[in-house]
């Protein structure tokens, strides 16, 4: 018999799928559990409770004409199994009926995989006369009880359900995520209050639309914001999808939100809606923002940053921008203007320099403040003509600023080059030779400058 043993416990999957296939064909499905591994407990238990009785039996357990079937260790698994059904209001009928078709795949398994026709009958008996003892243990569990007692059984049984039903139904409406329950004709079977908070204006209680008792709603009515992809996810016929998408909440506003689509988890087949829930991301989309944003740009100025300069460079070298213009700045001063009147002013001056070279460059230039007074723009398909009128626009500005801001006046040196962008650092050490040699020339002009307006101005400078 240990042919049979190991018949059993190899099989497991094909029972499994077997009974399954059975319960769903006649309709059994109906009062069962919804979760495979229901199914699998029970194929498991049945297989075990089978496997100890051949190997505690020399012989066929046949049926004896005076034999007790309350305390059988044969019929000890079904007779629980018995117990735990009725008091779920499962019929003897149901249950009986069930029980043919856990036999029956068994039975096919049998038929199916032992060909020698000796081993194939005794094989088929010993297991008929295993499914034959629990079926008239169970039956005689049945019978013993009387109908108060039977009646007492559900109703106390009927509590634990309702108080179980309250438990998962309090427990859906405290998640503190968006869920939604939707049915397979695509009407909302469930919303729970986080979800209820996102798309209703009106602020509806915890259990509203589980108590209320109203119709279901269609789902383009729920969620039109994104209806069309889950009519997507629906035709797929994908298990599972993710998706993101900006959606405009009644009730919050708009909002980035994280959308994933579930389908039921039921191996009976009678519950093949849809679970929707959604996370709000909104808020970690505007810090990850901010953060690329600080990344790429000088939190002073907010021109691009040197890390930023690196990549266009490197860009920009590989590229045919040609010619590609170089325009090299550095504020004049600023060292003695931090040294005199502190960093706060040197602060200010060095935001005063980022506008006014913002301004004066073109939307297809790019600006960065690559160091401490040192500023950078590339222009790129930037020929001579371009590149000295943007410094003449530089220069105008300045001279602008300086007039209208006695108590602030600014210098900045200059320098710029052209070339091919292949070559693109030696475009930028000429213009940054430039540059050093007209800050030369600026260095005595800006210290009068500077000294003129301290010794007028005093403190009052920058502030």
């Amino acid at each position: 018999m240990e042919r049979l043993v190991e018949l059993i416990q190899d099989n497991q999957a094909f029972l499994l799928q077997t009974v399954l296939g059975y319960a769903k064909l006649h309709g059994y499905v109906k009062y069962t559990s919804t979760l495979e591994e229901a199914w699998i407990g029970s194929v498991s238990g049945l297989s075990d409770a089978l496997i100890r009785c051949i190997q505690h039996n020399a012989s066929i357990p046949e049926i004896e004409v005076d034999q007790d079937f309350t305390d059988n260790p044969i019929t000890h698994f079904g007779r629980i199994q018995a117990i735990k059904h009725r008091q779920r209001g499962i019929t003897l009928e149901m249950f009986l009926g069930l029980m043919k078709y856990y036999r029956q795949a068994y039975l096919d398994l049998i038929s199916d995989l032992i060909k020698n026709p000796k081993k194939r009958r005794l094989y088929t008996l010993w297991i008929s006369r295993f499914f034959d003892q629990n079926e008239i243990s169970f039956c005689k569990e049945w019978n013993d009880q009387s109908k108060e007692a039977l009646l007492s059984e559900l109703q106390k049984t009927n509590r634990e359900l309702s108080n179980e039903k309250n438990k998962y139904l309090t427990i859906f409406e405290s998640i503190p995520i968006p869920v939604i329950l939707f049915d397979s004709e695509n009407r909302c079977d469930n919303i729970n209050y986080a979800a209820q908070q996102f798309l209703n204006e009106n602020l509806y209680s915890p259990g509203y639309t589980y108590y209320s008792g109203s119709d279901k709603q269609n789902i383009e009515d729920v969620i039109p914001c994104f209806y069309e992809e889950y009519l997507a996810f629906c035709q797929s016929g994908e298990h599972e999808a993710t998706i993101e998408k900006n959606c405009q909440s009644p009730a919050q506003g708009k909002k980035n939100i994280n959308i994933k689509f579930h389908r039921m988890l039921d191996v009976s087949g009678k519950f093949k809606g849809t679970v929707i829930m959604f996370i709000d991301q909104t808020e970690r989309k505007q810090i990850e923002e901010r953060l690329r944003h600080m990344s790429y740009y000088d939190i002073l100025t907010d021109l691009h940053n040197r890390s930023f300069y690196e990549q266009e460079i490197s860009r920009l070298s590989t590229e045919q921008n040609n010619p590609v213009g170089i325009v090299s700045c550095d504020i004049d001063g600023l060292k003695l203007v931090n040294d005199n009147l502190g960093h706060y002013a040197g602060d200010l001056l060095i935001k005063l320099a980022g506008n006014i070279l913002r301004s004066s460059f073109r939307e297809s230039d790019t600006v960065f403040r690559i160091g401490g007074d040192e500023f950078l723009a590339l222009i790129p398909f930037g020929d001579d003509e371009t590149v000295q009128s943007i410094c003449h626009t530089i220069l105008r500005k300045i001279e602008q600023h300086n007039a209208l801001n006695t108590k602030k006046p600014i210098s900045i040196s200059i320098g710029w080059a052209t070339g091919q962008s292949s070559d693109i650092l030696k475009v930028i050490k000429r213009a940054d030779s430039r540059m050093y040699s007209n800050k030369k020339e600026n260095h005595k002009k800006y210290n009068l400058l500077f000294f003129k307006r301290f010794e007028e101005y005093g403190k009052e400078l920058f502030v």
